[in-house]
């Protein structure tokens, strides 16, 4: 297997740039570099002169790691030059002339980590979510995976269906009359108890999922309400414009923000209304539909415009409404309006965003909203489709187990039932997923 070199941190943008290198040359190439690797301990970072060509490069720290105690479990080297793209370069380049040494890949490094054992396939995809994250919850739920806690959660499933299938494999040669019935009750318990986790599992409203793509937000009503005043205000960015002229927003504006550790994609849309104009009545489409498949719908109301049938069939009990402009209104309009709203949602809230008046409310009922409706928020465990089709198909075959089969058939059911879950931990190694997986890590990872 080749050698592979690649930097793991950004070149230009820091003081130091670091060069991890990995596999059985990793010592030649140190050695190329004008490094005396008899005076390296394992794991102990060394500060070296880097030459090329017998020319003074660069003085870096220089920490190797002895295979198999190693990220990747082979050996490597991490060269800590100074960030300068020369330096790299003439680095790279050198090095990369060594016979089988060449630039990793992307995600090379981890895919090396997961054949030889040091991590399993949902800890290397974890990595990329690690580094993805931006908020408290997904670096939360990204740790959780990094450190074996949704592993642990498969496993335990997949040695319950090993266990059962240990006990039907047994009883292959027995005749039918001769199974104990102890046995196949212990069985039949096992499975049943899967059945009712799996499903539970499975029936999460995709909350794992929504931590890593972002919780989606839509503001929604009439023209003219403060919708596009109401996202600026949210992002703390003019990314809408407002306007006095009914109908300036026509299609769909959407920006990444984070309320209270919540990963939020928060989308302004077109004012609803009756218009004859073929483009606002396309983006009024986009926005209803936009709402409808949302986590949450803030809707904004004007405490004088009449509340039409549109509007109110947009409101669930998820919903957020907000009334705007209450320094134009007296008590008695803000009043009745919300007496009204009341019927169809609790989550109200009266605001001024011309005169800053409430706003604080707005976010905090946001996450609280978010929170109470995904009440499993912080357990999540599937965070990612490929989990859940390998759960998804478990499922499935342990459903169809059933003694009433041949034994040899039943047993069938759970051997594959616990192939689906080895898919997804990665003990079941199958190279097209496993390109599909790694290919998406960054080069250095």
């Amino acid at each position: 297997m080749s050698t592979i070199f690649a930097p793991i941190t950004s070149i230009n943008q820091n003081g130091v740039c670091v060069i991890r290198i990995s596999g059985d040359n990793t010592k030649k190439c140190l050695e190329s570099l004008g490094i005396d690797t008899s005076k390296i301990k394992n794991r102990v970072a060394k500060l070296c002169n880097i030459t090329v060509n017998n020319e003074l490069i660069d003085n870096s720290l220089v920490t190797f790691f002895n295979s198999p105690h190693s990220y990747t479990g082979e050996d490597v080297a991490e060269i800590s030059i100074h960030a300068s793209k020369y330096i790299y370069n003439e680095i790279a380049l050198h090095i990369s002339k060594i016979n089988n040494v060449r630039l990793a890949k992307a995600g090379e490094f981890s895919k090396r980590a997961f054949i030889n054992n040091k991590i399993d396939l949902l800890t290397a995809e974890s990595v990329v979510d690690l580094i993805a994250s931006e908020t408290k919850i997904q670096h939360r739920q990204a740790l959780r995976q990094y450190n074996g806690k949704i592993s642990n959660i498969y496993n335990s499933i997949r040695d319950n269906i090993i266990k059962s299938l240990s006990l039907i494999e047994a009883l292959i040669d027995f005749p039918d009359d001769d199974i104990p019935h102890e046995v196949i009750d212990e069985v039949n318990n096992i499975v049943k108890d899967l059945i009712v986790k799996i499903s539970s599992m499975i029936d999460d409203k995709m909350i794992g999922q929504k931590i890593k793509s972002g919780f989606e937000i839509v503001i929604i009503g009439k023209t003219n309400v403060g919708k596009s005043t109401l996202i600026n205000y949210l992002t703390g960015d003019e990314i809408a414009i407002t306007s006095n002229i009914s109908g300036t927003t026509r299609d769909v504006i959407s920006s990444y923000i984070d309320i209270d550790g919540l990963p939020i994609i928060i989308s302004d849309t077109a004012g609803i209304r009756e218009t004859n104009n073929i483009i606002e009545i396309q983006g009024i489409k986009k926005a209803i539909d936009k709402s409808d498949n949302c986590d949450l719908k803030i809707i904004v109301i004007n405490p004088e415009q009449k509340i039409n049938n549109k509007i109110i069939n947009l409101i669930t009990n998820n919903s957020l409404i907000i009334i705007n402009k209450i320094d134009q209104y007296n008590s008695d309009n803000i009043n009745k309006c919300k007496d009204i709203l009341k019927q169809y949602c609790n989550n109200i809230i009266a605001i001024s965003l011309k005169e800053n008046l409430n706003l604080c409310q707005i976010k905090p009922l946001i996450a609280k909203i978010i929170n109470n409706q995904y009440s499993n928020i912080n357990e999540s465990i599937i965070t990612s489709q490929r989990h859940r089709l390998g759960l998804n198909n478990s499922l499935t075959h342990l459903r169809n187990f059933n003694l009433d089969k041949t034994i040899e058939i039943a047993a069938e059911d759970l051997r594959l039932a616990a192939q689906e879950l080895s898919i997804v931990t990665g003990d079941i190694n199958i190279d097209n997923i496993l390109d599909e997986i790694f290919s998406g890590f960054c080069i250095g990872k």
